[in-house]
């Protein structure tokens, strides 16, 4: 059996935000093209996946700053 290391919080957070935010898009992509009346619905979406993404990238940012500093 191979021990592996434990990844830190940060980067389990962000890999789960980005695995739930790809279920979302495929989901919506299944609905594409949309009606003009559901162009604003799916444009919100958007956005907040858009920043769900945003959130991820700050995640894997801070765990890196954090392994840095406690490098040997």
């Amino acid at each position: 059996m191979t021990d592996h290391p434990t990844p830190p919080s940060l980067e389990i957070d962000a890999t789960e935000m980005i695995a739930e935010t790809l279920q979302e898009l495929v989901t919506l992509t299944e609905t594409l093209p949309v009606a003009t009346k559901d162009a604003e619905r799916t444009a919100k979406v958007l956005d907040r996946l858009s920043e769900d993404l945003a959130e991820s990238a700050t995640l894997i940012r801070r765990a890196a700053a954090r392994a840095t500093r406690f490098l040997p």
